[in-house]
């Protein structure tokens, strides 16, 4: 007998694959009572491979007009849509075969026009009638959604997960090794940054961090947009691009700064912190709720530039510190896929 499928779709075009992907794995290799499947771009990316290699189905589609048809085609018992841009036309597919419907709410929410806002209203507003459950990874999109008429009860809060088996801190070798690759001396300070947009990650912000600070210090840049790089240009700046795998690169800095403007709990910061790298943050409510008891993140106000680059300056000072075992069971990526899986096994039972 087919198992049911639980249709992940995403309009995700990470290079890395990053934590997204991670989770699908887990998913798979955990929970066996349903097929798990992800309806995706195919960009060429590596990570497609080893999806499948997980025993994750991928099917492809490189437009939102293709989405609807795909579900279904593809006639899911649910259908789980990640990010913002698929949503809507995986409900529409998803509802033509009366599939169980979940949205995923990955990241902070940035204000729009008053044509965006209507556009916004109108889509919550059918959503909150055909959608299941809404999955946000922090309270204030809980929030968000409350404002647009989605009722708690079809709310779940569901921080992001880490795999803590691969995201741990280095050994002395592996942290020498690292450091080599990218160019740093062993005295040198370096501040892993991901910088895909300028102003919702702060780079503004951090420059005048730095530049309140009478230390030297480089910027790891990963995956940084233009006016990142251009922002921070006079920090000594090492541009990694994109990479495949970022663990290296958390490896070899000695802080990550986290000075976001709008944002729910990034992938990037609690792999920072499952590898021991000390972080200091804006105090947004997700990073408030994930790490406020975490004593390896500063939780400080970024637009202090001051008391933004003392936060930089004792990050430095205290090396690696791990994570504790409480803040470790709370991040874990097996709580996060269980989560979801409970959830499927009562949409599916019923």
């Amino acid at each position: 007998m087919r198992k049911p499928l639980v249709l992940h779709v995403a309009e995700f075009r990470n290079p890395g694959g990053g934590g997204f992907v991670a989770g699908l794995t887990r998913l798979a290799q955990r929970h066996h009572d349903f097929e798990t499947a992800l309806l995706c771009p195919d960009d060429g990316y590596s990570w497609i491979q080893r999806l499948k290699e997980a025993g994750v189905r991928v099917h492809v589609a490189q437009r939102q007009i293709e989405v609807t048809a795909a579900v279904a085609r593809l006639r899911p018992a649910i259908v789980h849509a990640h990010f913002v841009s698929w949503s809507l036309p995986a409900t529409i597919g998803a509802t033509a075969v009366r599939a169980h419907i979940a949205w995923h709410l990955h990241s902070g929410i940035r204000p729009g026009s008053a044509t965006k806002s209507l556009t916004r209203r109108l889509k919550y507003a059918a959503a909150r009638r055909l959608v299941d459950r809404f999955y946000c990874v922090s309270p204030d999109i809980a929030t968000y959604l409350q404002r647009f008429g989605i009722p708690t009860a079809q709310i779940v809060e569901l921080p992001n997960g880490v795999d803590l088996d691969r995201f741990r801190p280095p050994s002395l070798a592996e942290r020498v090794a690292a450091r080599r690759r990218f160019g740093l001396a062993p005295r040198e300070r370096a501040i892993l940054f991901f910088g895909r947009d300028a102003f919702v990650k702060g780079a503004d912000r951090l420059e005048r961090a730095l530049s309140s600070s009478p230390s030297r210090t480089r910027v790891i840049a990963v995956a940084s947009s233009p006016d990142t790089l251009r922002i921070l240009a006079g920090s000594s700046l090492i541009d990694v691009g994109s990479l495949s795998d970022v663990r290296e690169v958390l490896w070899a800095a000695d802080a990550i700064a986290f000075p976001s403007r709008s944002e729910g709990v990034a992938y990037s910061l609690l792999e920072a912190r499952a590898c021991g790298l000390p972080a200091v943050a804006s105090a947004l409510p997700g990073i408030v709720r994930a790490l406020s008891a975490d004593s390896g993140t500063q939780i400080i106000d970024a637009e202090d530039s001051v008391a933004f680059a003392n936060a930089l300056d004792r990050a430095f000072e205290r090396g690696c510190v791990p994570l504790s075992p409480e803040s470790a069971a709370a991040l874990s990526l097996d709580v996060w896929a269980d989560a979801l899986a409970a959830w499927y096994a009562t949409a599916l039972a019923a």
